[in-house]
């Protein structure tokens, strides 16, 4: 079992430019989806307001690329929430996972070149959009010089940078680390690609567009996103009096090497790793009060998960609460992971389950309680997340109080 403390959390979702603002919108049962237009196809996407950037020096944000700049924020905010008295600048780690880094920018540069020339191309570009430039941003600004690591495993991306930090602490080779996710994709080209592939989710209302786990479900919606947790030793974080949000307590990585796009149909390997988390943790699946599920809203990805959550879980005397937070803020690709942990880690405090907006039919086969409507009010000790991602990445955490 990890003694992994969390004393920080920062968030920028759809709905909120802050973990509070977004746990208000969580709440409320707000959900962050619009609809933009692209050579005559809509499409449903939820972006993250600009607003929470402007607290952000201009040189720096001159010099950053947007998911460098929302990882900045969220940094901030997990720092103030873990009131650190110093970082020893060696012994602090920041791990931030990514799946493309600046993709925005990088189109944006490439329509320069072709419509204005050579000259209207930055030279900084790889310096902005390369996927690693999100720890460097948090690096950079704090002047940390340990181990700075960019994840790149798809949508499980901030769960392996999670895990990874919690493991390199309690091996002792770093005291604390910054680690999370960062997410910016929202660009014609990766939207008209994902549309083409038959990926994202179609509807006229807002409310019931992403409907994970419902058997009328289409696909996911796009969305923006940034969290990042504030690590440190547990026995540490006790000693000098830290307001601890929770613990990490068991991590596994698994691969599918089934398929480049498509999950093992069984849900076989992500029922593996969400069995190996839980080993790892010690903590045995009756312990688990509430799972966070990955939950995308798409077809062949939820029936995955389904039959993954049923192996694992369908024997239990009392159902397994199971949420997606992707109904209320859509898929944050590599920050969806991170933004589960920091809403369940809140939850723990509140003692509350966020509901799976939108969905109101659950797949008959789910042998789990798929939490509807609004929040339920619900005491939780153990939670499990998961997340999964193109590639065959499963990764699952087990966090406690």
């Amino acid at each position: 079992m990890l003694d992994v403390a969390i004393t920080g959390a920062g968030l920028l979702s759809p709905i909120g430019g802050s973990l509070a603002a977004s746990w208000d919108g969580f709440i409320a049962g707000r959900v962050g989806f619009t609809r933009i237009q692209l050579d005559g196809t809509a499409f449903w996407c939820a972006p993250v307001d600009d607003a929470p950037l402007a607290t952000l020096d201009p040189a720096l944000r001159k010099r950053t690329d947007r998911f460098g700049q929302f990882a900045l924020v969220a940094a901030e905010e997990a720092l103030v929430a873990a009131a650190l008295p110093v970082l020893d600048a060696e012994r602090t780690a920041v791990v931030v996972g990514a799946t493309m880094g600046g993709v925005p920018l990088l189109a944006q540069a490439q329509g320069e070149l072709e419509g204005r020339g050579a000259q209207h191309v930055t030279p900084r570009l790889m310096a902005l959009v390369i996927p690693n430039m999100a720890a460097a941003a948090i690096a950079l600004r704090w002047k940390l010089h340990g181990p700075q690591l960019a994840i790149a495993t798809a949508c499980a991306s901030s769960l392996d940078a999670i895990g990874r930090a919690a493991r390199m602490i309690a091996q002792g080779e770093v005291d604390v680390a910054l680690a999370g996710g960062s997410e910016t994709l929202l660009t014609p080209v990766v939207a008209t690609s994902l549309e083409r592939a038959g990926a994202l989710a179609r509807g006229d209302d807002p409310h019931h567009v992403s409907l994970p786990f419902d058997t009328k479900r289409t696909g996911f919606v796009m969305a923006d996103g940034c969290g990042i947790v504030v690590l440190e030793r547990g026995a540490d974080a006790r000693a000098r009096g830290a307001a601890i949000q929770g613990y990490v307590r068991g991590y596994a990585s698994l691969a599918d090497a089934y398929h480049a796009t498509s999950p093992e149909p069984s849900g076989r390997w992500e029922a593996r790793a969400i069995e190996r988390a839980l080993a790892d943790a010690g903590i045995a699946a009756d312990a688990i009060d509430a799972l966070y599920a990955h939950g995308t809203a798409t077809p062949v990805g939820d029936a995955a998960e389904i039959a993954a959550i049923n192996a694992v879980y369908g024997a239990r005397s009392h159902p397994l609460p199971v949420t997606s937070l992707k109904g209320h803020v859509g898929h944050g690709m590599a920050a969806s992971g991170v933004t589960s942990l920091a809403v369940a880690l809140r939850g723990f405090a509140e003692g509350i389950v966020i509901g799976t907006a939108g969905t109101d039919d659950v797949e008959p086969s789910a042998q789990f309680d798929v939490v509807l409507g609004p929040p339920r009010a619900l005491a939780t000790r153990a939670v499990q997340i998961n997340a999964f991602g193109f590639g065959g990445q499963n990764a699952s955490l087990v966090v406690s109080r």
